[in-house]
């Protein structure tokens, strides 16, 4: 199938999975996971409509954006996600790039971002990433930890909080994944109850991918983060 082809695809089952939770097709963004595919597949999915990329490394953003001109000379029109660990030694390189941060997991990194935002004379979105599955191989805060971190979290002009991010995990599949999306859900809920005033725009969530992201729709997904069942299969870096 081509591009255009798997993203009619991917959006129609969106749409259903909307369709079953009760919710507007509208509440989901579809986050194109660009990992390891060159510049020339970027600009294919550009024009099958792709209008999010995310990224997993720094260096492949910095590689791959921002991604050149037509042959008429016109920029293409996307947004850049960063939804990969971040180090604080690295942002001075992505800020200028990715308009959201998927992966704020400390008051350090959240202070970073603001400052040097600030300094670049721009204001990013970000969302603070949640281990919601527990496993020690991913990184995100502790659900436990979530709440005592925000609430470290200085006031901070040049960043938006917009959401929380998670991951599903690695074994199980779609249904092993509903309780770790279910709770990320129900951290939000928590979270906007106790500071909406300090952070209006926390109201979204950030989950699913490939295998699971019907599953993340249907437990109140805003973003979804959705790679090879776009692209296919990875091409080896």
């Amino acid at each position: 199938m081509s591009l255009a082809e798997n993203h009619a695809a991917i959006r129609s089952r969106i749409e259903a999975a909307c369709a079953r939770a009760g919710r507007a097709p509208s509440e989901v963004e579809l986050i194109w996971v660009s990992k390891t595919h060159p510049v020339s597949r970027l600009l294919e999915a550009r024009a099958a409509g792709a209008r999010i990329f995310g990224e997993n490394r720094v260096q492949e953003v910095l590689e791959k954006f921002p991604l050149p001109a037509d042959a008429s000379g016109k920029a293409p029109d996307y947004a850049l996600h960063l939804i990969g660990s971040l180090q604080r030694n690295k942002v001075r390189k992505v800020l200028p790039l990715c308009t959201t941060i998927h992966s704020v997991d400390s008051p350090a990194l959240w202070e970073a971002l603001d400052r040097v935002a600030g300094e670049l004379g721009v204001r990013r979105d970000v969302l603070v990433q949640v281990n919601t599955s527990r496993e020690p191989s991913k990184s995100g805060l502790e659900p436990s930890e979530l709440m005592e971190t925000l609430e470290k979290l200085a006031p901070a002009p040049n960043l938006n909080l917009i959401g929380l991010m998670t991951l599903g995990p690695v074994e199980g599949g779609a249904e092993a994944a509903r309780a770790c999306f279910r709770e990320l859900a129900s951290l939000l809920r928590s979270a906007r109850e106790k500071f909406r005033d300090r952070h209006p725009g926390l109201s979204r969530l950030s989950m699913g991918m490939s295998g699971d992201f019907e599953t993340a729709v249907e437990e109140g997904a805003h973003f979804v983060r959705v790679g090879t069942a776009l692209f296919g299969g990875r091409p080896a870096l």
